[in-house]
């Protein structure tokens, strides 16, 4: 499988993701593929530290934090880059919500928000020639 864009911008951005569900990951690659972006899958905070750091700045950073994250092990990455980003997770989970906006998370939205709206979300946030 390739994660290359089927409509490839001219300057082949790329969009970080963060997810351990395979399934839902998947999902999230071929929407991107579709409106021209490439996609970088990682399963762990670490991941997507070295992602961050080491690749460049992507034109958007992902989030899933349906089954958990170490937010404080990502808002020092989060903090110290340019990179907007996007985080989503169940509606009722408020510390969620508010653990992703203090580590520095650009926008947070619900599990159903983020489903309906990914490719405007992606057009809106993501930063161009990244």
């Amino acid at each position: 499988m390739s994660n290359e864009p089927s409509n490839p911008k001219s300057n082949g951005e790329t969009v970080l993701v963060l997810s351990s569900d395979l399934f839902f990951t998947m999902r999230i690659r071929d929407a991107l593929k579709q409106i021209g972006y490439r996609s970088q899958i990682v399963k762990n905070e670490t991941g997507f530290q070295s992602a961050v750091r080491d690749s460049g700045q992507p034109a958007l950073g992902i989030i899933d934090f349906n089954h958990g994250i170490a937010w404080d092990a990502l808002a020092p990455v989060l903090n110290e880059s340019d990179m907007p980003t996007i985080a989503f997770g169940p509606h009722k989970d408020t510390a969620g919500f508010a653990a992703a906006r203090q580590a520095g998370v650009t926008r947070v939205i619900s599990n159903g928000a983020f489903t309906s709206s990914l490719p405007d979300l992606v057009q809106k946030y993501a930063s161009p020639g990244s």
